[in-house]
């Protein structure tokens, strides 16, 4: 190839013109491409910890109760009468569990782990035993009768386990029998839709979760409860008068 002939191709090569974007044919839309989303992480499941918490045991004759709350929010009652034997589970949330676990521990500092009183009579008292966890050792047992005179701190322990057996209780109420329980405040009466007792608020949730329920006849019984979930347990205390004020 001569010079002059290759000075003229490159010549021809730089007068190209660029290449001009491909249209769409005719009748068709261009696809704009599509910004696709990840979804959000799944938020992960509590591990398995069956590590006891806290237990209750109710025994009465020919006739068992144990429930037992585990770590990983697990509650277990087991029913046994005269050899027969039924199981049932729910769940608790974190936080409940936090709760039941700080009330029970404080009975902790007790010295005393037995409770007991005479009944005149053929009378059988309910017996009660209860169990909190210990880190690093056995659970510590307490055990007591009814109507046996007891600290405060095991009294609100029982008050908190029996609470949970509530969460067993099948019995619908509708959504017309529920009420508003945000003006409870500390010293309110409460009647209970199941047996008909009586329980005073004897700390409201200003500074925790739930609330602390004593029974107003003898102080025997403590119930530890979700303000919201009391219109499901005891009627309304306060029917509203002719102005629509509660009372």
């Amino acid at each position: 190839m001569t010079p002059l002939l290759a000075l003229v191709l490159v010549a021809a090569l730089e007068a190209e013109p660029p290449a001009s974007p491909v249209s769409p044919p005719p009748g068709s839309s261009r696809v704009e491409p599509v910004e696709t989303t990840a979804p959000p992480p799944e938020k992960p499941s509590r591990p398995e910890d069956k590590t006891l918490v806290a237990s209750l045991d109710i025994e009465q004759g020919a006739g068992k109760e144990r429930l037992s709350l585990y770590r990983d929010g697990t509650i277990v009652l087991v029913k046994t009468y005269e050899g027969v034997r039924t199981v049932r589970k729910k769940v608790l949330s974190e936080e409940e569990v936090g709760i039941i676990r700080k009330v029970c521990r404080e009975a902790l500092s007790l010295d005393v782990v037995e409770y007991r009183v005479d009944v005149l009579g053929h009378a059988e008292p309910r017996r009660f035993r209860i169990e909190v966890e210990r880190e690093g050792e056995l659970p510590r047992a307490f055990q007591f009768d009814e109507l046996a005179r007891i600290p405060l701190v095991l009294g609100r322990a029982r008050g908190a386990l029996e609470g949970l057996l509530e969460r067993f209780d099948e019995t619908t109420v509708s959504q017309d029998d529920l009420w508003d329980p945000s003006k409870l405040r500390r010293g309110d009466v409460l009647t209970h839709r199941k047996d008909g007792r009586q329980y005073r608020v004897d700390r409201d949730d200003a500074f925790v979760r739930s609330l602390e329920l004593v029974e107003a006849a003898r102080s025997l019984q403590r119930l530890i409860i979700l303000r919201e979930d009391v219109p499901k347990l005891f009627l309304d205390p306060s029917p509203v008068d002719e102005n629509g004020d509660w009372r």
